[in-house]
Order: C-alpha cells, then sequence, then structure tokens
C-alpha cells in the first residue's frame, strides 16, 4: 500500500493483520505550536499478572504504569492548561476505537476519541485502570494512536507526542509492522517515548529494551528511550516544563568590523514560591444561578471570583478625608525630611535610554575573577542557528580564549532603554557534539560590593588537619573519584554519584503541588504534617563512612568543641524580684507590692488625678504668695513645688525642625527643656555639616531654625558663639557649608532682634562679609596718645544721650 503523507510517497507492507492508514495530506509545520500527546498504556496479560517492588509494597506493573500516566496529567494539569492530553489503552478486554472494524481489538481510546485539556475528571479517571488481562500488542497501539494523532491534528501548529507505558511482552524481534510504524512516526514529525515497566533501574543496555534498542538507534528523532525514574522526575509536580528557546538574539561585538550573531539562554533561573490570589467567596456565590447578584456587586466582576483592589489617595492631615484627585498627585524622592517631586516628565527624563547590545570592553584573566562576583542567573551564549560563518567565528573566539585562559568582560543591555549591565564571558568548549557556549555571568558595580572580613584563626595543628581530612573523605559524594571504579561494569551502567544536585527538587514546591492535587481531589482534605527535614539529608553511604571511622568523636577530642548557649534578650523585670534580690542582703520586712505606684505606668485615670492634684496645689501657692509676701495663711513658709520626672528631650534626624520647635513650644515643669534641644539641634547641624555637602541643604534649614528659636528665646549669645565657631571651620566640608550660609545672610543676633545682645547692625554685616569689626570707641581711642575713652575724657553726656541709651 502506498500512502502519500506530507509530500512524500511512503510504502506500508501488511503481514498478518490488516492495516489501515487515512489518505488525507499531513501539513508538517517547522516551528512549534501547541503540545499533543497521548498517553498509549498497556494493561494486558503480562502487566495485569506480573508484580514489582514500589517502595516497600509489591505491585502490579499495570498500576506502575497507571501511576506513571497520572503524574503525567497531573503536571500539564498545573502548568500546561493549554496542552491537549488523550488516553488510549491496550490489552483491554473490550475494544473501542475507530478502526474496531479493520481487526483492532482490545484497543480502547479514552473520552471517545476525543483530546481535551487536561483536568481534574482526566486525572480521576487515571486512578484506576479498564478492565485488562487480554493479549496486549502494541503495534495494535500504535497504530490506532497514530491514527488518533493524524485525524486531530491535520491542520494544526502543534507538537505530537506518544508516551508508550509498556513491557517487553507487547512487542518482538523482526516485526516489520513494527519498523513500518517507525518510518510513520518520521513522516508525521511524532516523537514515541517509550517506557519500559519492570526494566533495570536507569539501565540502557540493549538486553534490557528489546526489539526497541535498535530502533531508537537507527531513528533517534523518533524515538526515545525513557526510564521510568526519568519520565517520573520529569513529569513530577515539582518540575514546570521549560523550552529551551532564546531568551534574546543579538550580536557579539567584537570590534566595529567584526560582530558574531549569537542567541542568549537561560540556563539557571530562580523558581519562587506560587502565590495564592485572592478570590471572593461573596461574588463566587452571587454569580450562582439561584443567588443571584446582590445590590452592591457589579455585574462585571461576577464573571470570575478574582477580586478587584480599588486604591484611593487622602491627605494625611485633611479631617474631612477627600479623595486626592489624581491630576493632583505626584511622585515623590524623600530627601531627609523633605520629598523631592518627581513628574512623569522628570521620569522619563531620568530613564536611561540606550539600544540593546552587547559590546567587548576587553579581556581578563581567569584568575582575576571568583565565584563571589557573580550577582545574578546564569547565562549561556551561543552561536545563532542554522548561521555557519557565525558557528565558525564563535568556534575560534572559544578556543583563543582557552588558550590563553582568558575571560571576555562587556557590556550587555539586553532590552532597549534597559538598565546596563557589566559581564563576564566565560568559555566553554563542547562535548559529545554539543556546541560550545559562552557562560555569561552578572558582575557586580561599586555599589553591590559588601566587604566583609573574617577574624583570625589559630593555626591548626597536624592532628587536626588529619581528622578534617578524614571527614571531607568521607562525605566525599563522587564515587568514582574515591574507590576509582569505573562508570560502566559489564554492559550495565550505574551512577557515579551518591548525590546529584541537578535532580534534586525542591521540596517545599513538591509539597506545595502535591497538596493542591489532593485537595482538588479530596476537597476537605486536611495539610499533612511536614517533612522536608528528610528530603535532603546526607546520603546514607557518607553516614556509614563517617560512624566506621568515628569521625564525630574525633572532631570533639581534637577540637575540644563546646556547645555555646545563646544569651537570652531583654526581659521583663517585676517588683517582686528587685525585693527578693535585696531582701538578700538586708533585713527587709513585707513590702505591699500593689501599694507601690510606678510613673511610668499609670493608667489614664490615675495620670487625670495627678493632674488635678497639681494643679490645685499650684492655685494654692499663687493665692498664697498674693496673701503676703510669700507667707501661707497659716503663716508657715512656702518652699519650691517638686518638679516631676525630667523629660525626655529628643531631636530626630529625620524631622529636626518640627522636633525642636515642638520642645520649644513645652515650658514649664521647671525643667530646662530649652537648653537640651538647643544643644541637641547644634549637634544635628555639625554631624549633617560632616556627613556631606548633599546634606548642606538640610542643615542650612535647621541653622535657620535654630537662629529663629535662640531669637524667640533670648539666647542670642548661645547662637552667636556657635555661629562664630561654623566660621572658623577648618574642614573644607565646614569651609563650604558656612560660604552658604553667609550667601543666606543666616549670621549673628543683632541687638534690635534681642535687646540682651551685644552685637551691633554694623558687626554682624562685617561677620557676613568676613571683614573684621572695630567700634567706634575702639576706632577713637586708637588716636588718644593716653589711651582713655571718650566717656571718660570727653564732654559729659546730656539728658537727651542718656535717654537715648536707656531707649
Amino acid at each position: 500500500i502506498y500512502i502519500y503523507i506530507g509530500g512524500q510517497l511512503n510504502r506500508f507492507v501488511t503481514r498478518g493483520r490488516r492495516s489501515y492508514w487515512p489518505s488525507n495530506r499531513l501539513i508538517i509545520m517547522a516551528w512549534k505550536g501547541k503540545d499533543v500527546t497521548i498517553l498509549l498504556v498497556d494493561v494486558g496479560d503480562s502487566m495485569c499478572r506480573q508484580k514489582m517492588s514500589a517502595g516497600s509494597e509489591l505491585v502490579a506493573k499495570a498500576d506502575v504504569a497507571m501511576s506513571l500516566a497520572k503524574t503525567l496529567a497531573q503536571q500539564k494539569m498545573l502548568f500546561l492548561p493549554r496542552s491537549e492530553l488523550g488516553v488510549v489503552f491496550f490489552g483491554t478486554a473490550g475494544t473501542v476505537n475507530n478502526l474496531e472494524r479493520d481487526g483492532y481489538e482490545h484497543v480502547t481510546v479514552a473520552y471517545d476519541g476525543i483530546l481535551r485539556s487536561p483536568d481534574l475528571p482526566m486525572v480521576q479517571y487515571l486512578m484506576k485502570h479498564p478492565d485488562g488481562g487480554a493479549a496486549s500488542d502494541a503495534v495494535n497501539g500504535l497504530i490506532v494512536t497514530l491514527d488518533l494523532l493524524i485525524q486531530r491534528t491535520r491542520d494544526m501548529k502543534c507538537t505530537r507526542t506518544i508516551h508508550l507505558l509498556t513491557d517487553l511482552a507487547s512487542t518482538s524481534f523482526g516485526d516489520e509492522d513494527l519498523e513500518e510504524c517507525v518510518r510513520q512516526l518520521a513522516a508525521t514529525s511524532t516523537l514515541l517515548k517509550v517506557s519500559l515497566i519492570g526494566a533495570p533501574p536507569m539501565s540502557m543496555a540493549d538486553a534490557d529494551w528489546g526489539p526497541w534498542a535498535p530502533l531508537a538507534r537507527a531513528s533517534p528523532g523518533c524515538i526515545e528511550l525513557l526510564p521510568t525514574e526519568i519520565f517520573a522526575r520529569h513529569s513530577s509536580l515539582s518540575v514546570k516544563p521549560v523550552e529551551l528557546r532564546a531568551k534574546v538574539r543579538m550580536s557579539l561585538t567584537i570590534s566595529p568590523q567584526l560582530e558574531i550573531p549569537i542567541g542568549i539562554y537561560s540556563r539557571t533561573t530562580r523558581v519562587s514560591f506560587p502565590t495564592l490570589k485572592k478570590s471572593s467567596k461573596r461574588a463566587a456565590l452571587a454569580g450562582a444561578p439561584a443567588g443571584g447578584a446582590g445590590p452592591d456587586i457589579p455585574m462585571d466582576p461576577l464573571k470570575k471570583d478574582a477580586v478587584m483592589t480599588d486604591w484611593t489617595y487622602h491627605v494625611a492631615d485633611d479631617p474631612e478625608g477627600r479623595d486626592v484627585a489624581k491630576e493632583d498627585r505626584i511622585k515623590g524622592h524623600r530627601y531627609g525630611s523633605s520629598i523631592v517631586p518627581m513628574s512623569e516628565y522628570d521620569e522619563a527624563a531620568l530613564m536611561y535610554t540606550c539600544e540593546r547590545t552587547l559590546t567587548t570592553l576587553g579581556f581578563a584573566d581567569m584568575n582575576s575573577l571568583s565565584p563571589e562576583h557573580s550577582v545574578h542567573h546564569i547565562e549561556a551564549v551561543a552561536a545563532d542557528k542554522g548561521d555557519a560563518w557565525a558557528a565558525c567565528a564563535f568556534e575560534s573566539l572559544i578556543q583563543v580564549m582557552l588558550s590563553e585562559r582568558l575571560v571576555l568582560i562587556a557590556r550587555y543591555v539586553f532590552r532597549k532603554n534597559a538598565q546596563p549591565r557589566m559581564v563576564a564571558l566565560w568559555a566553554r568548549k563542547g562535548e559529545n557534539g554539543c556546541a560550545s557556549i559562552l557562560e555569561m555571568q552578572y558582575l557586580p558595580f561599586f555599589e553591590d560590593i559588601r566587604e566583609w572580613s573574617c577574624p583570625s584563626l589559630p593555626t591548626p595543628s597536624a592532628e587536626q588537619e588529619a581528622t578534617v581530612e578524614a571527614l571531607v573523605d568521607a562525605f566525599n559524594l563522587d564515587v568514582v573519584a574515591t574507590s576509582g571504579a569505573e562508570p560502566i561494569k559489564g554492559g550495565k551502567s550505574f551512577d557515579p554519584e551518591y548525590f546529584k544536585l541537578e535532580d534534586t527538587n525542591n521540596p517545599c514546591l513538591a509539597r506545595f503541588y502535591d497538596f493542591v492535587v489532593k485537595r482538588l481531589v479530596t476537597p476537605g482534605i486536611k495539610v499533612p504534617p511536614s517533612d522536608l527535614g528528610n528530603h535532603i539529608d546526607v546520603p546514607v553511604q557518607a553516614k556509614e563512612k563517617s560512624e566506621k571511622r568515628k569521625i564525630p568523636d574525633e572532631l570533639k577530642a581534637k577540637f575540644t568543641l563546646q556547645r555555646v548557649e545563646k544569651s537570652g534578650g531583654k526581659r521583663k523585670h517585676f517588683w517582686r524580684e528587685a525585693i527578693a534580690e535585696k531582701r538578700k542582703d538586708l533585713d527587709l520586712g513585707e513590702v505591699d507590692t500593689k501599694r507601690i505606684r510606678v510613673p511610668e505606668r499609670l493608667g489614664k485615670k490615675e495620670e487625670q488625678e495627678k493632674k488635678e492634684d497639681d494643679d490645685e496645689e499650684k492655685k494654692k501657692g499663687v493665692k498664697a504668695e498674693e496673701g503676703g509676701g510669700g507667707a501661707t495663711s497659716s503663716g508657715g513658709p512656702v518652699f519650691a513645688q517638686p518638679v516631676g520626672v525630667f523629660p525626655a528631650v529628643h531631636v530626630g534626624s529625620v524631622h529636626p525642625e518640627r522636633d525642636f520647635e515642638r520642645w520649644l513650644a513645652q515650658k514649664g515643669g521647671g525643667h530646662d527643656i530649652v537648653g537640651e534641644a538647643m544643644r541637641q539641634m547644634k549637634d544635628i547641624i555639625e554631624r549633617l555639616i560632616d556627613e556631606g555637602e548633599d546634606f548642606h541643604g538640610k542643615a542650612l534649614s535647621c541653622l535657620s531654625s535654630l537662629r529663629k528659636g535662640c531669637v524667640s528665646e533670648g539666647e542670642a549669645g548661645l547662637f552667636n558663639n556657635f555661629i562664630r565657631l561654623l566660621s572658623h571651620g577648618v574642614t573644607q566640608r565646614k569651609i563650604h557649608f558656612w560660604k552658604r550660609a553667609s550667601e543666606a545672610s543666616v549670621g549673628l543676633i543683632t541687638d534690635g532682634e534681642v535687646p540682651t545682645s551685644t552685637v551691633s547692625i554694623e558687626e554682624a554685616r562685617a561677620f557676613l562679609r568676613g571683614e573684621p569689626f572695630f567700634p567706634p570707641s575702639s576706632a577713637s581711642a586708637a588716636h588718644k596718645p593716653d589711651g582713655s575713652s571718650g566717656t571718660h575724657g570727653g564732654p559729659p553726656l546730656t539728658e537727651q544721650d542718656l535717654e537715648a541709651m536707656i531707649d
């Protein structure tokens, strides 16, 4: 029979069975589209009768195959919901397929031959296989599966895959129909993945794969031998299938005359824990046909149960809480106590603009870079596909870098207007037919580096070094390196490693997705207890070596290790504990702790009563002063009222002006609050000046606030002495700040502002100009030979002069 498929004439030979192939032309697309997968599961006589060990139990091969099929369906349901999945059983007691009249018996197609998106009913369907136990023929099942796949994907742009789960009893050597099926797989661009249930673990020997081994070698693009261990790992719930495609395609610019077309691929990417999206039970209930929507629920959100978030903005000190319109809002950057506004035009102007590029900056020695210089995930740079000249130039670059032990340093921008990064490209020579690549390592900028120095340690002794070497040898995970064994023995392969990091899944993700599937199947199930500590543990072989050589005991003996208990944090202290401590040294009687009053822990009622008592005492004191020369009505002496606890004056560095004004407004209580606030304000000004010129604006604002407060409090001398010290600054930052303060006319407090000040207006002006000032009396005295002043040697003052001095 000759069939025209995909523009090629194919010959199909029939031996002992009627064969059927559709004559419709199949369009094969060169690029990937939707993923279409069919599970072909064997439930025949040998699969149902033969048992195999699964953990600590013996189960039938058919149950193991169903478990693998269910796991694949669960993975596609969670991670690939847009893919299509079909299920076909062969070796069943009944027959349900479109080719039943042509003699293809004991083959059952699930869901009436409809390929559908994986969902919960499909997962539940795969929990138990249909009635089997009949004679199984993998070729019959493969022909029915190919017919179903071709009819469904006739005009689709998709990737076709068939997963065959069977054993060696379903096929035989020299079956010409099986060979013809392989040719049809190549004609339809379908990949057949074969997994033999009950085969030796991770074995790739020909004797363990029967007739499938020579077929896989003859058609590597059509048949793939997949051990069940790898099948289970690839279809686990913690693995999201990711297609390897280029993240970006651009040119590696070596020089203006040489640009190599390359593709950049992600080698490692951190998989984050899935977020739990919020949904509304109320919206879901309101969307039900019987419930109806409530009066305050709009109709549009009822299409789904997602929660909508609505943001409103209000002014912090607005008592009415009115909304701020969008045109009245603006972004800002907090700079000290101020907020620097940034409009959308400012953001656009500040945005870094550049074209995507990978430009060579130079080459460095391999020893100049270390693992701590990597600050991002690893990516791979390879020559562009299908470009022979690019591959030739790329391979030449790789060979030169390896021979000279060089690392390429480049400037990398993967997207237009993205932030530029500095990267290092390490040469990696391809092996076993793989192409050579450049591993991209992101380098840190100066702001990303954190210097950290370790304290010096004592020099270990020879016995201590020997003990540590024994510990390292015991925990070596590479069997070949420690024992010298060969990876292949007797034609059978074995794992040369105890612990493979690349095959270790994230236990948190695996536990989460496993519970999600269980909750889907059984809605009321509870979260099982966590056993994540047992997922990543020291291999058993390493523990046995360590215990056999008694390494833990040697470590304790050689290093004299001691357990250091963590000191406790802050704890509350009670009166009864303090009394008990005092009672040890002093002979104290019983103390009623309920009658002890702590000022810091007074309640609102006690504070109000204390305030009322203080007011009454003040009124009594005022009446006593008015009554007679400092004597009370009873004739006894009047003493000053006791002051309370000194308030904790604090002028912060975030809003120093606001804190300073608040403490100036708080007077009374018999404490010098103003002096303490002014002292702290001066300290903050000096600290801001020393921190750099970026903080001089804030320091100038604080200096103006301090001057204003000194004027209002009459503390002219304090401010004038402080500003004179600032004007004589010795550092560059203080000199620069005083220049800025003098330009802002923040000078001495004159006698016109505060009567107690001894500074005149002329002196203050000369101080701002940086000129020396001589009073008129000093200038006139300088011309008198006897040195006497005009006050003592001159004419006497008149009444008008005295009145002017008093004013």
